[in-house]
């Protein structure tokens, strides 16, 4: 007799609804397959919300991204992003560390923590150095003994006017140094308080263009660019053009030396792949878009291979640069992941089930089997022939009892033929102890006669 239990009878052999050990796996199943449904819909319908941490209200980051906020949610309105303003990038770092924030503004040049990941490189900053006339500063040695407004700290600029001072050789005890808003340093440069400004500013800046023009303000080059990118892989030698400030007279009146560096837009590896790309996408789509509301957003470009911080693509944006249209399996990945692991979920259960339903076969088929090695040892002590023929029946009631078990499949055809051997064993014994009986019998008539 051969059967085969798996899986072509599993299903229609075993009551799942009396029997708790099959009924178990059979709801988890179903309660899986409805949560699986449950998140496919929330996640087509899911909002997702993000937080630009973005520098001051002020900054042309803080401008752009409220662009790209809102180009974004024009076009993607699953995708609700709000901007916050912050101390500027060295904040904006530590806020996506601790995610508070998701996405992030900073400059290159800024140490980045284990969650960052690079989307794209927004806009070129210039290092600015702008000073009075009557500082009599004609290059950035000038500053010693002099009193200089610097950026707030928890930003990138004022962490880069360290690194340019270190460059030139400037102890901090030499000048006057003071870390302050914008707009505080504004006034005192109208009123001559202090003599000089340091800003890490896309060349044009509004605030720097009014102090150049109306405060009796100049720029100062920084011509030593290229040496301090052996120390600085994020610094990039460069020009502010000559009448980027104002055009007749020009200001600055030539191409004036100076260190770049990029402003980046970052996102936390822990925002999903999918989002991310989306967002990448929207920033090439619609970039005219962007310009118009922003025209900074003109330079939003890849991250360069040969030079910046190092720093590693967010796999989103990633796959968006090594984009190819996507196939329906590519496209809903995260889909058949889903339904994959349910697979293996369910025919890991159904397994495991299996190797049960077999362990409880053979449990059983041990346990007929020992019944009939305590019927086998009955039959050795048994004095009695008319007690070794109701044995005999009980073992055909067992016998009987197996073979049903059989046919209901709660023991396996391995299992009964274990047991056919050791039942025939058993016979066989009642057979013998029958006969030595009967020669017992026998010999006691004769002995008498």
């Amino acid at each position: 007799m051969t059967r085969n239990l798996w899986p072509s009878k599993f299903l229609s052999r075993y009551n799942f609804l009396s029997n708790p050990i099959l009924l178990i796996p059979l709801l988890l199943s179903l309660g899986f397959m409805g949560f699986l449904a449950i998140h496919i819909i929330i996640d087509i319908n899911q909002v997702h919300r993000l937080t630009i941490a973005a520098g001051s209200k002020q900054s042309e980051s803080y401008i752009l991204s409220q662009a790209i906020a809102q180009v974004i949610a024009k076009h993607e309105p699953k995708i609700q992003i709000q901007v916050i303003e912050t101390n500027g990038s060295e904040d904006n770092i530590k806020l996506l560390e601790e995610n508070k924030v998701q996405l992030a503004t900073a400059q290159a040049d800024i140490p980045t923590l284990p969650s960052a990941r690079l989307i794209c490189n927004l806009f070129s900053d210039a290092f600015q150095l702008i000073v009075t006339e009557k500082s009599g500063i004609q290059q950035v040695a000038g500053l010693k003994g002099k009193r200089i407004a610097l950026p707030p700290q928890g930003g990138g600029q004022y962490n880069s006017f360290w690194e340019l001072a270190k460059h030139y050789r400037l102890v901090p005890s030499e000048f006057t140094h003071t870390a302050m808003s914008e707009q505080e340093a504004d006034v005192l440069f109208r009123n001559q308080q202090i003599d000089a400004i340091f800003r890490v500013r896309p060349p044009g800046n509004k605030s720097i263009q009014k102090l150049v023009q109306n405060s009796n303000g100049r720029l100062v080059a920084i011509d030593q660019g290229a040496a301090m990118k052996i120390t600085q892989p994020a610094f990039e030698p460069a020009f502010i053009p000559k009448g980027a400030y104002q055009g007749n007279p020009p200001i600055p009146a030539i191409n004036l030396p100076t260190v770049t560096l990029q402003r980046t837009f970052l996102a936390s590896k822990s925002v999903d792949a999918g989002i991310i790309r989306q967002i990448t996408s929207i920033l090439y789509d619609y970039r005219q878009e962007l310009a118009k509301l922003m025209p900074l957003a003109a330079n939003i470009s890849p991250p360069s291979t040969i030079s910046g911080t190092g720093l590693p693509l967010h796999i989103g944006a990633a796959a968006y640069y090594d984009r190819e249209k996507p196939n329906f399996i590519q496209e809903n990945a995260d889909y058949f992941g889903l339904i994959l692991t349910f697979i293996l979920l369910l025919g890991s259960w159904l397994w495991q089930l299996k190797v049960r339903l077999e362990k409880m076969q053979k449990n059983r088929g041990d346990d007929y089997n020992q019944d009939i090695v305590k019927l086998i040892r009955t039959i050795e002590s048994c004095q009695n022939i008319n007690q070794l023929e109701k044995i005999r029946i009980e073992l055909l009631d067992e016998f009987e009892k197996v073979v049903e078990a059989l046919d209901k499949d709660r023991i396996t055809p391995e299992t009964f033929q274990s047991f056919t051997f050791t039942w025939e064993a058993a016979m066989s014994a009642l057979r013998d102890r029958k006969l030595w009986l009967a020669r017992q019998t026998l010999a006691r008539q004769q002995s008498k006669s």
